[in-house]
């Protein structure tokens, strides 16, 4: 399944949760701006929207970007909770972008709802989707319950000996200062 997001015109925003300085489609921008532009924050039905794999950015009629849902966050107060995606943006030779990429909206609607969505029929073969940790399950998410601890743990043993204070040491050796100055 995926979610089809319609972007509408550029606008520039202030206090975006994204930290974005304007949201909206513009002709001639990138599928990454196309991405950062369409990816949030909206209303989404959270159950729904962690089923989906793939998220349509289209603009204009025509899908700008397309992405694989990595992760969906939460953003605002209980009665405003809006959502926004994650993902890691497809490129030529994945077969979904192959097929869609600057086409026309696949699951256009006559609904006011810029959020849609729906079946394609290409995720039919690309559909299993395992665990990362490399056991070979079948996942809904990118990892069974308890096997991100599992394979965080097992690279702990392979490349630290077993030592998860080696791990971070190395860790924080490697990440610049202000990609972990806020731990505890």
């Amino acid at each position: 399944m995926a979610i089809r997001i319609r972007i509408g015109d550029y606008e520039r925003v202030t206090g975006d949760p994204l930290n974005r300085h304007s949201i909206g489609y513009f002709p001639r921008m990138t599928e990454r701006e196309a991405w950062e532009a369409g990816r949030g924050v909206w209303r989404l039905d959270l159950r729904m929207v962690r089923r989906e794999r793939y998220a349509l950015i289209v603009g204009e009629g025509r899908v700008r970007a397309i992405a694989e849902i990595t992760d969906v966050t939460v953003h605002g107060t209980d009665r405003g909770r809006k959502k926004a995606l994650w993902g890691t943006l497809l490129t030529a030779g994945h077969p979904i972008y192959d097929h869609y990429a600057e086409q026309a909206d696949p699951l256009h609607n006559d609904s006011r709802n810029s959020v849609t969505y729906g079946e394609l029929p290409e995720e039919v073969r690309l559909r299993a989707r395992f665990c990362a940790c490399g056991c070979g399950q079948p996942a809904e998410q990118n990892f069974v319950p308890g096997h991100a601890l599992r394979a965080i743990q097992a690279r702990i043993r392979e490349h630290f000996g077993g030592s998860a204070l080696s791990f971070l040491a190395w860790l924080d050796n490697e990440l610049p200062a202000e990609e972990h100055s806020s731990r505890p």
